[in-house]
């Protein structure tokens, strides 16, 4: 008897039906554990969100920190979960399944309750594609019992998102000095109504970084469209390698301060070349990939391509129950 394979079309929507768990994964940081964290140990099991990796709402109605913000100012809810010295070097490690090939992100802090929040580090690219990011505290922030660090995320491949998580940190006193804490920008925000857009399939280039900058990703960036804020850009910072160092970065040349010593355990330096005025497709270095078995999906994909799940929060010693549906 002979044994009937499945046809390539039948390979391909399997393969991609296989892939909708990932979907809707996303990532979210595990340490310091944010507010809502399963990982948080302040937390009772009613506060628990367990959808903590969803994006922020498209209206910004959740900014900052997403829905569970309000635990912020409840004993023990909102407890520091860290103890931080100004003028010491932190990191925050990542945890989830999705991370839409990257992006760019941003660690900042707030020392107002969450009213502002500043750029300690941003990283252009190749975000979240490694599970631990390093960056310094300045070491003239004021000491604060309940400070907020917030990392945020816009992810280069699917729906126009921005993703943040927040933690209760105690900031305290360091050395003092000039750390260029109150130089520090405003943290970057898009995709939330606010009337700018990041472009999809594009690592997003921040109009103020800041000064302290690490690149990564495949070297394909694009600044934000829309009302985005004024641009200040410093010296082009060196590429931070996560196995693809080959692409493009921007020659911007205004001044400023770049990172050259991004202090992760893998960063990479790497040669650098100038863009041209609309971005390229990023050097693959002669690798080709096999595309017969990958269907053709418009990008981003239309609701009827995307499962419908009907998620519910999960109570103690309650199971987690997930239904979708598909129509093609």
């Amino acid at each position: 008897m002979k044994t009937q394979l499945p046809s390539p079309g039948l390979t391909s929507l399997l393969l991609f039906f296989l892939s909708l768990p990932m979907i809707a994964a996303h990532m979210v940081i595990s340490s310091p554990a944010p507010l809502g964290s399963v990982n948080n140990p302040n937390l009772r099991s009613p506060d628990i969100d367990y959808n903590l990796k969803d994006p922020l709402s498209p209206s910004g109605l959740t900014y900052p920190c997403g829905p569970n913000f309000d635990l912020y100012a409840l004993t023990p809810q909102g407890n520091p979960v860290a103890t931080w010295a100004a003028g010491s070097s932190q990191s925050f490690t990542m945890d989830g399944g999705a991370s839409h090939n990257g992006g760019s992100c941003q660690a900042s802090l707030s020392v107002d309750g969450g009213k502002s929040f500043k750029v300690l580090r941003s990283y252009e690219g190749g975000c979240p594609l490694r599970n631990s990011y390093q960056f310094n505290i300045p070491s003239d922030v004021p000491a604060t019992k309940k400070a907020v660090f917030a990392w945020t995320w816009f992810n280069q491949i699917g729906n126009r998102e921005m993703y943040m998580n927040c933690a209760v940190v105690d900031i305290t006193s360091g050395s003092g000095g000039k750390g260029g804490w109150a130089k520090k920008p405003e943290v970057f925000k898009a995709n939330i109504g606010n009337g700018c857009t990041t472009v999809e399939r594009f690592d997003v280039k921040f109009p103020n970084p800041g000064d302290d900058v690490v690149r990564g990703g495949d070297g394909q960036f694009a600044a934000p469209v829309g009302n985005c804020g004024t641009v200040n850009r410093p010296s082009e910072p060196e590429i931070a390698g996560n196995g693809n160092t080959g692409g493009n970065v921007d020659g911007n040349t205004n001044s400023g301060n770049a990172n050259t010593n991004p202090g992760a355990p893998d960063d990479a330096s790497s040669s650098t070349s100038t863009d041209p005025t609309t971005p390229s497709q990023s050097n693959t270095g002669g690798k080709s990939t096999n595309t017969n078995l990958i269907p053709s999906f418009p990008s981003p994909l239309p609701h009827s391509y995307l499962p419908f799940f009907v998620k519910k929060r999960v109570e103690a010693n309650s199971p987690s129950l997930i239904f979708f549906s598909c129509s093609l």
